[in-house]
């Protein structure tokens, strides 16, 4: 007996020490076996500084482990402590069960080339290898259909993580420090299997799941709650491709997803998202961005598909910046550009040179050239309830002559039954910045630009701010006023066709400014003067159309042209504005041998009193233009059938109207009509041959045709401007006449008229005829204006009247037509006098 139990004895102890030794030397095997055989197990070299495994308590601890490169050089995983226990009896009855699981200072580097990555090898290296998982997966499918195994992992940690990433194709880096995880337990069991997670982020917000998982099936449905995460954390990943300072916000979500992981793409997703306080600035830190609360419930999301039907999408105390600056770049666009990667080893922690680079990827495949990408399919959304509360929108521009800030308040949407595919009808209305409202109507679909109506109601608009603009454009600062405007766009077959309607109340513009060369040389202060009424509206309707899909097509310019005709066609017209009148007072016909005025003439400048009596501000100045030339030829004609009459009769006694009347009806190119010219030209030592009668005339009597037009002219300024003072009692700082200088008066040849100017402000715009300028077709496909096509600077009329022939039939025939000198005519008296006329006498029945 002593014997057996000897034996016995020996033989645990035996036992007992071959566990201790496996105990003690478990570790440090297991530590060279890993080290020595890490490229055949996982591909790659693998060190660690201490590994600890407790046969006992089935506690593992590993420290200092790293994973290198192929180059052997490079780290690619590395973590400082990993702590592990697996309960050992549990296996016994097919429970793994793993107590905890802590891991610290977890260090990852990943490369990516296309759709090469740095691990690539890592799993080429374990499709290639014998495939023990499934070895064992059918080793234990050989026992049977017994108790399926049960996996339950708990107290799962990770603090102090670390990750870098970069895309060296891209050349972006992403690189994110304290990586923290936080999940009490991960549970499965059967073939259908539940998931519990949560997990705790260090900056804030707990995420939870729920996951039902059928192993048979691969279906699985998954419940994501998430409550309040700070999104402070993706400012790294914005960063890569914005140019941001700051982000901020709450975001929850309570999301149901259903699919199946060998189909992942149909995948069906449902339930709400709560945004709270979002921010996002830029890189000089303004504010771009801000929503007090957006709310998201999702009906039906279908991945495969891409059709999502949300029940409601709110959004309230949405705050945006829309912020123009002086190069003519705004933050929107500034956000988007490329940001600039950091290119040295010192501004990133852990990039690598570009030799290791390209040693980490060496070995992995290209990715063929052409490789077919999958068709898209188009997205379809719906929106039943689209509403948005309390908007801002600030406006600034700083590329204005002077700087534009605007406020845009309580801004409200709201749209039901949204489809981007259909016809809609969006409503928005705003509050302005002093004063006033606005109002939007859209109707019309996103996928068909082709059919839209737009109408676009403001009212009771403070017009002080908009000054900067106005001073832009025009050079006229606007001091004073209100704006109502109604506009309606409707785009059919990519072809807008638009009216808009403006009402201004008390619209008051200063001078305008000398230093500033405006876009449009617009007549806007005597623009607006004119077209106000006695109550101070200001009326204009300006319609507009253009092609879409011409290169030319601006609508602000389509706007801008046709208020610049409108006012320019008020300062060239005003009297047709004043009086409502059809015919328009541009000018004033003059018959160049009168002294005195027709009543028509004089209506006329009754006309032109009741101007300046309606616009006190406005000044008026006419200046005498006239045809020249045939002046002089007709004012000769009449001197040298003056003279002919004198020579057959007594040259002494003064004309009667008798005699003038027998002068008008003398045949000017008769043959005793030349004989008598030629008389004179021999007398005075001129020669006749091959003269016409209208070039006899003009070698004798064009000195004294001067100075009687002269004197005709002065006549009828005289006599207008006594008529204005005493019949009007129009003072000379009102009304104004101007006379040509000698040079000017030669060089006129258009018609014989009193033009008329308007001055204001020191400022003179000339009242313009139709017949002055001519409208200019614009190109095919361009944008036009409806309105009168004039110019004035940017819109200049042409004033050049050199292309009307200016011969008044009525006061003469030319005196250039060709005629044989006639004979056998008595000479008149030697000085070719006409005796004791006057011109007055002259003129009076001509």
């Amino acid at each position: 007996m002593k014997k057996k139990y000897k034996i016995l004895l020996l033989t645990a102890g035996i036992l007992i020490a071959l566990v201790l030794l496996a105990a003690v030397l478990v570790s440090p095997l297991a530590k060279r076996y890993l080290e020595r055989n890490g490229k055949e197990l996982v591909g790659r070299t693998l060190r660690m500084d201490k590994l600890r495994f407790n046969l006992f308590t089935g506690n593992l601890l590993i420290e200092g482990f790293r994973m290198l490169e192929p180059d052997d050089s490079t780290v690619f995983v590395a973590f400082d402590r990993l702590e592990t226990g697996v309960k050992l009896r549990a296996l016994l009855n097919r429970r793994v069960i793993v107590r905890r699981i802590a891991l610290a200072g977890p260090d990852v580097t990943l490369y990516q080339r296309g759709n090469r990555f740095s691990f690539d090898d890592i799993l080429a290296h374990f499709a290639s290898a014998p495939d023990s998982l499934s070895t064992a997966t059918e080793a234990a499918a050989d026992d049977g259909p017994g108790t399926p195994w049960e996996i339950g992992l708990y107290d799962i940690s990770i603090d102090g993580g670390h990750l870098f990433y970069k895309d060296l194709a891209l050349d972006a880096v992403w690189e994110f420090n304290d990586l923290g995880l936080t999940i009490p337990g991960v549970y499965f069991a059967g073939p259908r299997t539940d998931v519990g997670l949560l997990l705790q982020f260090a900056g804030g917000g707990a995420l939870e799941t729920e996951l039902a998982y059928d192993m048979e099936h691969a279906d699985f449905d998954l419940r994501l709650r998430l409550r309040e995460l700070a999104l402070d954390g993706l400012l790294p990943y914005l960063r890569q491709s914005m140019r941001v300072s700051e982000v901020g916000g709450l975001l929850s979500a309570d999301l149901n997803l259903e699919g199946n992981t060998e189909h992942l793409t149909d995948l069906s997703v449902s339930g709400t998202a709560d945004l709270c306080g979002f921010r996002l600035g830029d890189e000089s830190r303004n504010p771009v961005l801000g929503i007090d609360t957006l709310r998201i419930a999702l009906r039906q999301g279908d991945l495969r598909e891409s059709r999502y039907a949300f029940d409601r999408i709110y959004v309230s105390g949405i705050a945006a910046r829309y912020a123009i600056r002086a190069d003519g770049s705004n933050n929107l666009a500034a956000l988007f550009a490329a940001s600039p990667q950091t290119q040295s080893a010192d501004d990133t922690s852990r990039s690598v040179s570009t030799e290791q680079e390209k040693e980490v990827l060496a070995d992995t495949p290209a990715q063929p050239d052409g490789a077919a990408e999958p068709s898209a399919t188009p997205l379809r959304l719906t929106v039943a309830d689209l509403e948005v509360r309390n908007g801002a929108v600030e406006i600034s521009d700083r590329s204005l002559v002077k700087p534009f800030d605007y406020r845009i308040a309580d801004i409200r949407l709201r749209c039901r039954d949204f489809d981007p595919d259909r016809r809609n009808s969006l409503t928005v209305d705003a509050r302005m910045q002093r004063t006033g409202s606005a109002r939007i109507r859209w109707q019309g679909s996103l996928s068909d630009l082709n059919d839209q109506n737009i109408l676009v109601s403001l009212s009771n608009i403070d017009l002080r701010d908009f000054s900067p603009y106005c001073e832009q454009f025009t050079a006229y600062p606007l001091s004073k006023g209100n704006l109502s405007f109604r506009s309606q766009n409707i785009v059919s077959n990519r072809y807008l066709s638009g009216t808009n309607h403006l009402d201004m109340f008390d619209c008051t513009v200063e001078k305008r400014r000398r230093d500033h060369e405006p876009e449009f040389r617009i007549p806007l202060k005597l623009g607006l003067y004119v077209l106000k009424d006695k109550k101070g509206h200001v009326k204009i309707d300006l319609p507009v159309k253009g092609n879409l899909d011409a290169p030319e097509f601006s609508y602000r310019k389509i706007v801008m042209k046709a208020l610049g005709n409108v006012l320019l066609k008020v300062v060239t017209a005003p009297f047709s504005f004043l009086t409502g009148h059809g015919d328009n007072l541009t000018h004033i016909d003059l018959r160049p041998l009168d002294w005195n005025f027709s009543s028509e003439q004089y209506a006329r400048f009754d006309r032109i009193a009741e101007l300046l009596r309606e616009k006190p501000e406005m000044k008026v100045s006419l200046t005498q233009r006239i045809a020249y030339r045939q002046a002089l030829a007709s004012l000769a004609e009449i001197d040298l059938k003056t003279d002919f009459h004198r020579a057959q009769g007594d040259s002494l006694q003064p004309l009667s109207l008798i005699d003038f009347e027998k002068i008008q009806a003398m045949n000017f190119k008769s043959d005793a009509m030349h004989l008598f010219a030629d008389s004179l030209l021999q007398t005075r030592g001129l020669a006749a041959a091959g003269l016409r009668i209208g070039d006899k005339a003009m070698a004798l009597y064009a000195d004294k045709a001067a100075a009687q037009l002269r004197q005709l002219m002065l006549m009828r300024d005289k006599s207008l401007r006594e008529y204005m003072a005493a019949t009007h009692h129009l003072a000379e700082s009102a009304f104004r006449i101007d006379t040509l200088s000698d040079e000017e008066l030669h060089a006129y040849a258009g018609k014989n008229r009193y033009t008329i100017a308007i001055e204001m402000d020191g400022e003179t715009y000339e009242v313009s005829s139709p017949e002055d300028s001519e409208q200019t077709p614009a190109p095919d496909g361009s944008a036009t204006s409806e309105a009168p096509n004039a110019s004035f600077g940017g819109f200049a009329p042409d004033t050049d009247s050199s292309s009307e022939s200016g011969i008044d039939t009525e006061t003469a025939n030319s005196p250039l037509q060709s005629e044989t000198p006639p004979t056998g005519v008595s000479a008149p008296d030697t000085d070719g006098s006409s005796g004791s006329d006057t011109i007055a006498e002259t003129a009076a029945r001509f």
